[in-house]
């Protein structure tokens, strides 16, 4: 394929730079004016050639390092051979050479291969992060229809759900914990950012065990108790432990007198262990690190 005007040569004249990589020169076909004797001009870029120079033809190479065209036909006849001597040959990826001082071509173009190879591999990795996530999505997410929406169940929270049925305040801190036990209470007027009640209050024992147990209430009002927790740091297997969460199950559930000793049992029977359940539609809950029982709505 012969180079198309204004494309350097490489020093020997049997390569030509096609702005991505060094193309050989293809001896020009018959009948074209090289083969008619009419020479074909010089590559450009050279102009101290002052003969003109046509590529070899297929067969053995030209000697490395030097450019011999051959003597045209024609008028230029008795014209001597030109020899010049030929820069070094460099191979077909190497730039053409630059002057001291000018940054090599070759070191930009491959900067910039770099750089879009970099881009390239990012711009994949996002695709692929993209078309994965929209394939987990399609998977795992319900199917969108145009049925109406189903009912809510009978017992949908409300309002009155949100607190422990027919517990006060003074039924827990008052009767149960200061009247019958000397339990001392003491208020906080700040909410609790646990379950968003408006108001809490603390109760420990006047005994040589005030710092070991501990019985808190969270409430919005005086009969809209929303959570109550016992605490005990004296260990696991221990008898007041066992007592205090046993006796709490059985004053929550006082208003309803048929619960009251099976909540009392479950809480005496689950008082070391983690465990769950629901009565009289207050949930209770046992963990043994830390030791403690909690009482919220169950819903």
């Amino acid at each position: 394929m012969a180079a198309p005007s204004g494309r350097p040569y490489s020093p020997d004249g049997r390569f030509w730079w096609d702005g991505r990589a060094w193309q050989p020169v293809q001896p020009p076909p018959p009948g074209s004016p090289a083969q008619q004797g009419l020479g074909v001009p010089p590559p450009p870029g050279f102009p101290e050639q002052q003969h003109p120079v046509v590529p070899p033809p297929p067969g053995p190479a030209a000697r490395q390092g030097f450019s011999v065209p051959p003597q045209p036909p024609g008028p230029h006849a008795a014209q001597p051979y030109a020899v010049r001597q030929g820069q070094p040959y460099a191979p077909p990826d190497a730039a053409a050479p630059t002057p001291p001082g000018v940054a090599s071509p070759g070191r930009r173009r491959g900067t910039g291969v770099f750089v879009l190879v970099t881009v390239g591999t990012l711009i994949a990795a996002l695709a692929l992060g993209a078309v994965t996530g929209a394939a987990i999505g399609l998977a795992t997410a319900e199917p969108v229809t145009d049925a109406s929406a189903p009912a809510f169940p009978g017992r949908f929270p409300t309002a009155k759900q949100r607190y422990l049925p027919k517990v006060t305040v003074d039924m827990v801190a008052v009767n149960w914990l200061q009247a019958a036990n000397a339990w001392t209470c003491a208020k906080s007027a700040a909410p609790d950012p646990l379950t968003g009640a408006k108001m809490g209050m603390i109760c420990r024992p006047g005994d040589a065990a005030r710092h070991q147990m501990s019985v808190s209430i969270w409430y919005d009002g005086p009969d809209k108790v929303v959570s109550v927790k016992a605490g005990c740091k004296l260990g696991v297997g221990t008898k007041a432990c066992t007592s205090l969460f046993a006796k709490m199950a059985d004053t929550l559930l006082s208003p309803a007198r048929s619960l009251r000793a099976k909540a009392e049992k479950w809480a005496g029977e689950n008082a070391d262990r983690a465990a769950v359940t629901a009565i009289g539609g207050i949930r209770l809950q046992t963990s043994p690190r830390p030791h403690s029982m909690e009482a919220v709505p169950a819903i």
